[in-house]
């Protein structure tokens, strides 16, 4: 990967597993500095090994929905890297909520560990991107943040509100060098995806029907989402804010 991302100094939220370590490695080899963040210390620390082997990487674990936590993750990161200038957040939750029997609370954790990450996130970094007087905010959002979906009113409902936060946050910064936009991808295969499907009755069955929902017949590779989270963090993006950016195999054009 070329090195579009050189000097920039990436904090990643959710960065030890999935999309969010898939991004952090990308930036990683795109020349960035980076420092991941997660609730579970273990897995924090073996993926920082990782990511050191390719670049300047370090870790702090913490709840992306906490104030505390947030705050004394992003000091961390600032004084470790010498400031930031990225932030990637793909902290979040997801869940079955049908409209006629989900519980409030469940709609409500759903909903808190989707916007409140990115709010946070941003919010406790302001003054590290204003003093850096460029910057690129990315949130992970989803393909369901763009259309509907059975049976999942407070993920929509969630990613939707994560893809509206983004065009805010862009208006409030553009004239300032900083930049959010938002990716929404389709059915990416995870490690966590493939665990999910097995507890289905037909493991096989659930994850062959999750690939072929996409007009292209396959899932998305964690790769390409990184590579993604490279361009908007680069400068090759400079004229680009405000955006939620579907790479989903055209399931959101149907």
């Amino acid at each position: 990967m070329s090195k579009h991302a050189q000097g920039k100094r990436s904090l990643i939220y959710g960065g030890g597993t999935g999309i969010g370590l898939a991004c952090a490695e990308a930036l990683a080899r795109a020349g960035s500095a980076v420092f991941i963040s997660g609730r579970r210390e273990a897995v924090l620390k073996e993926a920082t090994a990782g990511l050191a082997k390719i670049a300047k990487a370090a870790y702090a674990a913490g709840d992306a929905t906490s104030v505390a936590d947030v705050q004394r993750v992003t000091a961390a990161a600032a004084d470790f890297m010498g400031g930031i200038d990225t932030i990637v957040v793909s902290a979040g939750a997801a869940g079955r909520t049908p409209i006629h029997d989900t519980d409030p609370d469940e709609f409500q954790r759903i909903m808190d560990n989707n916007l409140r990450p990115l709010f946070l996130a941003v919010r406790f970094a302001i003054a590290h991107l204003l003093t850096a007087e460029t910057g690129s905010v990315i949130a992970i959002s989803s393909v369901y943040g763009l259309v509907g979906a059975r049976e999942r009113v407070a993920y929509c409902g969630a990613k939707a509100g994560v893809n509206g936060m983004v065009k805010s946050m862009a208006l409030d910064l553009a004239d300032k060098g900083i930049r959010v936009n938002a990716i929404c991808p389709g059915f990416i295969e995870t490690p966590l995806s493939i665990e999910v499907a097995k507890l289905e009755p037909d493991p096989d069955a659930a994850l062959r029907a999750k690939r072929l929902m996409h007009a292209i017949p396959r899932a998305g590779r964690l790769d390409e989402v990184g590579t993604l989270a490279v361009y908007l963090a680069s400068d090759q993006s400079a004229f680009m804010t405000g955006q939620a950016i579907a790479i989903d195999g055209g399931y959101s054009s149907r």
